[in-house]
């Protein structure tokens, strides 16, 4: 291990009294409702953490953010304000859609908790689940109104047994204002000081009582972000660094090198005459043949490349390039284009005194904008009689005469095709949700519900101008027929080969010769992935209490549920065969039908005796059966039993104890088991050939024998709540879980696989192929039960209301996450990413060791407010796989060695004032303007998978300015 250190239940589940100080944000709300001046201890919230009425606080943790955190921040949506929350990672925002695009979801807000992926957060709204948004069966938050949220719930630990499959890593429950009466409006917006991440947002709900048994409410918004765009409109990013890796029998320099004025050349824009691999082997540059380092002006023509002072078979340090910020192998928007809007209406009717039916209904759109990166080949073969061959009265640059000196009949040719173009990339996402319930109180304190849910998410994702792989090669590959390029195939012997639309292309320069514009349209193509995803789930539950023990009721819940959910997808007849270069669709097909029943018990054993203020147990099991079935694979079956015990310890009316255990399972999704094979391609750094960078091919998909994850979980914590004097106004909670996952589905990522191999992993060994010379000729990256994940750490909370005058008061709120450990462990050994802050790809992101989040808001009685936020990522590495100067284990030789391996911490400060005003009885105005990174803190300097930086954890949108209004009457 290497590190460098600088209410949650379905339908009408009850719920719990638990302590304000089990969240700041819940404070933060209790606060705001008394008057500042009252300053004495927010009464106790009701929250949900079981399916049973008790007057214990659950042993598992539960945090709670509410509309008062959202509107200190200015946050124009729900997904944005938990994101900033220390438990969570942005592991899927409009932000980090290089990393997710080829999953073809764009822009969507996508809940991580822990940093064990998305897949493994269940998202949950008023207690049930909502249809999913991918295949991957993870909910975008976008598709919920944020105006009609009345708080979001989050069970930080495993909680599989009470509320099902995924719930691994921890529950989000985003609940709604169903009581809402009235109207509220919000309506905001916001630039970058860069003038770009426009953001247009507006929102309104209102509630109405009918007559005196019913209620309804209705809200939506509207929100559009302009993104930001590629790399070039960032100087962090522009001029950021660039790993550069050394080459074969090099060994007095680190094999990789963290570099500032690093430029790709082997795939230039205009076109380059590439070496043979041997060039590299013990040079700083490599060793050209006549016809190597030949470039091309954008007329095409030719002159000599300018090499800068060290160069390998993609990059070299200083030298010529295409410009700053142009990295033909990272060309995607910082910031995704976004809209979104999103409408719900719930209606609450109470029939009988016993008898209450609830209808809650729901639409949400959401669109997102990237690219494929443009076709890029480092080693295109031109042969000699090609009839596009630049001339040159210079006999070193005149590539007819070299070729016929030197014997050869073709040479290779390294080019990115920027002028053909990347393929345009449009998402679009529809979802509908339609919920009826019924909760029917039976008598003697027990009650029954049970509802019907049916949702179904429409996809599509529209390639415009994608660049078709094989008519490329053709159209490059020309001949000259009586004086007309032509393409080979449509000239030589064989008619088997011939293809009447393919039209000659010049590769040399950009964009020359009068047919290009045809040439263009031959290799390009428009291609498109359409999913439909249904769901359906009928729920019932039974809640109530047995008999009375010394410390109240024995309260029981048990209940049962099935689940169907079923993804088909199409595509079009290119992307069926693979013959986008990136970017195509794929078919898939799958169904899970999901049978399960559980039981929970809480026995509140002792209270009110001396060291035993509270004394309760808390336990449940689940037993759940899949049947999983597809169009294009067998059909399966399995069972899996979770459950889970607890308890609480409150030895005085102040300190609370809580523990659990727990097994937890998280089932794989219908892409993981049903999805397609694709093909891509990636950079990599192959320790086999002495380090040297290359491209290499992939082959990602699913896998249709995955067996459920299965994760031991552990939480032990304490509650602090002091009731009297000085200290009553402080609030305090400190909790550690280890989470340890066995059989854990994943991508290994392609430098993991080569990097293990290397070390003796047989398994990455067997998915790697090479040819005759070594060469990596594809790297096998699909879903495999073969790691187990561990994460150990510890959250605090900490909140202090001081009140300063009769009507004014000071709050301060601190979240504080600390991951110890962030583990993979397979065949090899373990790898630690906790602490790892920067973000290479083709490897596992990690997550920082210390990550602070505080709030200082003050209270101007009911005038105005200004709350300063602060958030701290503390200093990390860049990637597990390096060993860095100032790590132990650091051997210059060695193929894991680093210039350096550090990542500096960074600190964002982001202010807001808001303006309070009331226009009569029940009528009142909030005008607030903010700024977010008021230093303007540019990401740390390192390399990244969207060319630079880690979008993941860091800000890179730069210094933000926001203004908006809420109203409501």
């Amino acid at each position: 291990m290497r590190k460098a250190k600088g209410g949650l239940p379905y339908g009408r589940i009850v719920s719990v009294l638990a302590l304000a100080c089990a969240s700041n944000a819940a404070y933060a709300q209790q606060a705001a409702t008394n008057p500042p001046q009252a300053a004495e201890p927010a009464q106790p919230i009701v929250v949900t953490g079981s399916r049973i009425a008790t007057g214990f606080d659950a042993p598992t943790p539960v945090s709670v953010l509410n509309t008062q955190r959202m509107a200190e921040r200015g946050a124009a949506n729900i997904g944005d304000a938990l994101n900033e929350l220390p438990a969570f990672r942005s592991t899927q925002t409009p932000a980090s859609t290089g990393l997710s695009a080829a999953a073809g979801y764009i822009g969507g807000r996508i809940l991580d908790l822990r940093g064990l992926g998305s897949v493994r957060t269940l998202t949950l709204v008023d207690g049930k689940r909502f249809v999913p948004s991918t295949t991957q069966a993870t909910v975008d938050t976008n598709m919920i109104p944020s105006i009609l949220l009345q708080r979001a719930e989050v069970v930080t630990g495993g909680a599989s047994a009470v509320y099902g499959s995924d719930a691994v890593s921890g529950v989000v429950n985003l609940l709604i204002d169903k009581k809402l009466t009235g109207y509220r409006m919000n309506m905001q917006a916001g630039i970058s000081k860069y003038g770009d991440n426009r953001t247009t947002q507006i929102g309104g709900a209102g509630g109405w009582n009918l007559g005196s048994n019913a209620h309804l409410v209705i809200g939506g918004e509207y929100e559009k972000n302009t993104g930001v765009e590629a790399c070039r409109v960032r100087d962090w990013c522009a001029n950021g660094l660039i790993n550069w890796g050394r080459n074969p029998g090099i060994s007095n320099m680190p094999a990789n090198n963290i570099l500032s004025n690093v430029h790709p050349w082997t795939a230039s824009y205009n076109g380059v005459t590439t070496p043979p691999s041997s060039a590299y082997t013990g040079n700083l540059l490599p060793v050209l043949r006549a016809i190597d380092g030949i470039t091309f002006n954008r007329d095409g023509t030719p002159r000599r490349f300018q090499f800068g002072s060290m160069a390998n078979s993609l990059y070299q340090v200083g030298g010529e390039s295409d410009g700053p910020g142009q990295n033909v192998y990272f060309d995607f928007p910082i910031v995704s284009p976004t809209t979104r809007y999103n409408a719900m209406m719930h209606l609450n009717w109470d029939v009988t005194p016993a008898l209450t039916v609830e209808w809650t209904a729901n639409y949400g759109h959401g669109e997102g904008y990237h690219r494929a990166v443009a076709y890029r080949n480092t080693a295109l073969t031109i042969r000699s009689d090609n009839p596009f061959l630049p001339r040159s009265s210079d006999p070193t640059l005149d590539i007819p005469t070299i070729l016929a000196n030197s014997g050869l009949t073709s040479f290779t040719l390294g080019k990115g095709f920027d002028d053909i173009g990347p393929g345009q990339l449009r998402v679009r996402n529809d979802v509908i949700r339609s919920v009826l319930q019924a909760t029917y109180q039976l008598g003697g304190g027990w009650k029954a519900d049970a509802y019907y849910q049916f949702g179904r998410n429409s996809f599509r994702s529209d390639l415009t101008g994608g660049t078709v792989t094989s008519r490329l090669l053709k159209a490059i590959d020309a001949v000259s027929v009586n004086g007309t390029p032509t393409c080979r195939v449509n000239a030589d012997a064989s008619t088997a080969n011939d293809d009447p639309a393919c039209v000659a292309l010049n590769p040399f320069g950009y964009a020359n010769g009068p047919n290009f514009a045809a040439a263009k349209a031959y290799v390009t193509a428009n291609g498109y992935q359409t999913n439909v995803t249904t769901e359906h789930v009928v729920a019932a539950n039974i809640t109530g209490s047995l008999f009375s023990l010394p410390g109240g009721p024995l309260g029981v819940a048990f209940g049962a549920e099935y689940r169907h959910d079923s993804v088909k997808g199409g595509t079009d007849a290119l992307s069926q065969t693979n013959q986008f270069f990136t970017g195509g669709g794929s078919l898939i097909s799958g169904r899970i039908g999901v049978l399960e029943g559980y039981g929970e018990l809480e026995a509140p054993v002792l209270r009110d005796l001396p060291f035993i203020s509270e004394l309760s147990f808390n336990g449940a099991i689940r037993r759940t059966q899949y049947n999983r079935s597809s169009d294009f694979f067998a059909s399966s079956s399995l069972g899996v039993t979770t459950w889970k015990m607890g308890a609480v310890w409150a030895p005085v009316d102040f300190i609370r104890f809580r523990v659990t255990k727990s097994r937890d399972i998280r089932a794989p999704n219908v892409s993981e088991l049903f999805g397609p094979t694709t093909q891509s391609q990636g950079i990599l750094t192959d320790p086999a050939r002495g380090g040297i960078q290359t491209v290499a091919p992939i082959t990602s998909g699913s896998n249709p024998n995955l067996q459920p994850e299965k994760a031991d979980t552990f939480t032990v914590g304490m509650v602090l709540q002091p009731r009297t004097g000085f200290a009553r106004r402080f609030r305090a909670s400190v909790d550690y879980y280890n989470i340890q996952i066995k059989d854990a589905i994943s991508t290994l990522g392609q430098q993991n696989i080569v990097t293990r191999c290397s070390q003796g992993d047989p398994l990455s060994c067997s998915l790697v192929a090479r040819d005759s010379s070594g060469i990596i000729t594809n790297i096998t990256d699909t879903q495999q039960n073969v790691n187990k994940l561990i994460v150990r750490g510890i959250d605090i909370e900490t909140s202090y209301r001081q009140p300063l005058g009769r009507d004014n008061a000071l709050t301060a709120r601190v979240l504080a996450s600390n991951v110890m450990n962030l583990i993979t462990v397979d065949a090899i050994g373990p790898t630690e990413r906790a602490g790892q802050t920067g973000l290479r790809a083709g490897t596992p992101p990690g997550i920082p060791d210390w990550t602070v989040d505080g709030m200082l808001t003050l209270d101007l009685g009911e005038r105005m407010s200004f709350s300063t936020h602060v958030r701290w990522i503390n200093a990390g590495f860049y990637n597990s796989a390096f060993v860095g100067p100032h790590q132990s284990g650091y051997s210059i030789a060695s193929a894991t060695s680093s210039n350096t391996n550090s990542v500096p911490s960074r600190t964002y400060v982001d202010l807001m004032a808001t303006f309070k005003v009331k226009a009569g009885e029940g009528r009142k105005f909030d005008f607030y303007v903010g700024v977010d990174n008021v230093f303007d803190a540019d990401p740390p300097n390192f390399p990244g998978a969207n060319g630079s930086g880690n979008n993941v954890l860091f800000n890179p949108v730069g210094q933000y300015f926001k203004a908006g209004v809420r109203t409501s009457f």
